[in-house]
């Protein structure tokens, strides 16, 4: 028999690993981000004393960690709304999109049990306090959004499209290598301050998904526990289809202003700017 000349990718080394890597960047995003809101929200009764600043910065941190576990390996899009803008904008191949989105929605499903189960004398402790039975509308805040009672469905809708939009397009803005782009792996660290500025900016009508993963995941898990009256509000699909369209619409804004004059200018990567293995890469099409 023939002696086999070509390579092989090992398993690990392809979409396996990448699946495995937006699994566990997403998990990290959800424990850190949900963990933050249970220590924000469940304590209070007790005179443990939190502010909105808590939230905003717990979650810009828990994306910046969740990216720094993934980035080298994935791009660390940790977010289906990230995965399908640069499919669209063709920086990533549409045949990984599936695998992507399935291990992000894992990743938030297993950290959203991880958290029921570590809160778990809080949260009937709270539901206890509250004199309620009513898991979801008392405590489910912990593990999913909510529109706030005076905010329409259609106002929520418009505050995660344009939060995402504003997500996409940024993070496009930082990683551009044309674009004074961040160095010394700092791009974690600066897309963690952009969740924050999105919160303090754009966080209270709605909770702020921005990530259709980070909710769905997490409601699902909750759907399980409740059965499944996590779903029965009729809000549970605008975290998911208002970052999608957010952010394809995002990430379009930007190719077609700031990119195009950054072409129509020649410029080039700036400097010594590496930009392999960076977050949010933008991999050659397969």
């Amino acid at each position: 028999m023939a002696a086999q000349t070509g390579t092989r990718t090992p398993a690990l080394g392809g979409i396996w690993g990448e699946s495995i890597a937006e699994f566990f960047g997403t998990m990290v995003l959800i424990l850190f981000g949900d963990g933050c809101v249970a220590c924000f929200g469940l304590f209070k009764s007790l005179g443990f004393t939190f502010t909105w600043p808590v939230i905003i910065f717990g979650w810009g941190f828990a994306v910046m960690l969740g990216i720094y576990v993934a980035g080298a390996i994935s791009g660390a899009h940790i977010n289906p709304a990230v995965t399908v803008a640069l499919a669209a904008t063709r920086r990533f191949p549409w045949g990984k999109v599936p695998y992507y989105i399935v291990a992000q929605i894992l990743g938030a499903f297993v950290a959203g049990g991880i958290l029921y189960f570590v809160y778990y004398d809080a949260l009937y402790n709270a539901l206890s306090m509250a004199h309620s039975s009513d898991f979801v509308n008392t405590v489910g805040y912990v593990f999913f959004t909510f529109p706030k009672a005076f905010v329409t469905y259609f106002n929520a809708f418009w505050d995660e499209f344009l939060g995402t939009a504003l997500l996409v397009s940024m993070i496009l803005a930082i990683v551009d290598a044309r674009n004074q782009p961040v160095q010394g792996n700092l791009n974690p660290l600066i897309i963690g301050f952009l969740i924050v500025a999105i919160g303090a900016s754009f966080g209270l009508n709605s909770g702020y998904a921005i990530d259709p993963a980070r909710d769905f995941g997490p409601r699902l898990w909750i759907g399980f526990v409740t059965g499944f009256a996590s779903f029965a509000s009729g809000y549970w699909w605008i975290p998911i289809v208002a970052p999608l369209l957010g952010g394809t619409v995002g990430a379009f804004i930007y190719d077609y202003t700031i990119g195009k004059v950054l072409a129509a200018r020649g410029l080039t990567k700036s400097g010594e700017a590496e930009t392999t293995g960076r977050a949010v890469r933008e991999p050659t099409a397969e």
